[in-house]
């Protein structure tokens, strides 16, 4: 018969695990406070928390035992649960105490294949401990230039960016608009551009594609655009430096040096912007690879205001054709971490 929840800390604890076992398997069925027949014992077992799932054609079980303990488990704690985990025939078996475990509790632990944690909880007293997070900054940054050729429908002086805003492109004659850079940033996001460090890339547009400008009188016209590319290089800059989460749950790995693992962080909290205590690293894979905890990369982007000037065009008569003006920014544009 399942146990009256109580609100005592023991049940809060045990609460609080099945719902990171949750975190961690959405794919499985979590039960708290499960009874599961034991093939040895030949009656009933409680089951702290249980989590069952189909892996191909067969059928999984993993059974957490949990201890809200003021001391360390030690190795008879272990032993008693290898007996569970055998009569119950689990195939993994997760203990977690919140005093931590003994060194020969782990030693034991890590040679039967029973997983050791406690559980953290951002905000609770009972057992919360000064959490900070790692966290590596990848800024990506793409430096562009614009060239390409235009044919307008009139001659003599037009504008193709007014007040040095940047000229705009448009695919359906002017029912969409998208400013260059963003007509880059798009191609970015999806994928589709190439990422690789330090060479030049080349972006050429597809499509029917056109450019608005502005004749005389400051009317609005389209242009058609026969050739436009983006030519850029992509640096990398990182900085790692730590934050300390307003809301965090997780477990504590024991048998992986008291390593910490995530289950839910609230992404709002990452901060924003970087103060002197972010550390400049030349490597973020190598520094990923050996730094104990969270690592989360972040890529974010936003246009340089008035990293480029585009001039204005003039357009001469040779006989019945109109010479094609190449454009081409000042500078580029150059697109960085917000």
């Amino acid at each position: 018969m399942p146990r009256v929840r109580s609100r005592e800390p023991w049940a809060k604890y045990e609460e609080l695990a099945h719902k990171i076992v949750k975190d961690l398997m959405p794919f499985a069925d979590v039960t708290l406070d499960d009874h599961l027949y034991g093939s040895e014992s030949e009656d009933l077992r409680q089951i702290d928390v249980s989590a069952r799932w189909r892996d191909g054609d067969q059928d999984r079980l993993l059974i957490v035992q949990v201890k809200d303990l003021k001391r360390p488990a030690d190795v008879n704690v272990v032993g008693t649960y290898k007996s569970v985990i055998q009569d119950t025939r689990a195939h993994q078996g997760v203990l977690i105490c919140s005093g931590g475990f003994s060194k020969k509790a782990r030693t034991y632990a890590r040679n039967v294949g029973i997983s050791l944690y406690a559980l953290h909880e951002a905000g609770s007293r009972n057992w919360a401990q000064n959490l900070t997070v790692p966290l590596i900054w990848v800024s990506l940054e793409p430096t562009l230039s614009m060239s390409g050729s235009f044919r307008p429908h009139v001659d003599g002086h037009l504008v193709v960016a007014k007040n040095n805003y940047m000229p705009i492109l448009s695919r359906d004659g002017g029912a969409t608009r998208l400013r260059l850079a963003d007509v880059f940033i798009e191609q970015w996001n999806d994928g589709s551009t190439d990422r690789s460090l330090g060479a030049a890339h080349e972006l050429r547009l597809d499509g029917e594609w056109s450019m608005l400008y502005y004749a005389a009188g400051d009317k609005e016209a389209w242009a058609e655009m026969p050739t436009f590319a983006f030519s850029y290089t992509v640096n990398r800059r990182s900085w790692l430096g730590q934050y300390r989460p307003s809301e965090c749950r997780g477990l504590i790995d024991f048998l992986a040096s008291d390593l910490f693992i995530p289950t839910f962080m609230r992404l709002d909290d990452l901060p924003r912007s970087r103060d002197d205590t972010w550390v400049q690293i030349d490597d973020p894979d190598r520094v990923a690879l050996e730094t104990v905890g969270l690592v989360i990369t972040s890529e974010q982007f936003k246009v340089e205001t008035g990293s480029a000037r585009f001039e204005v065009i003039n357009i001469q008569e040779q006989g019945q054709k109109s010479v094609k003006r190449l454009i081409t920014s000042s500078d580029g544009y150059r697109v960085e971490h917000s």
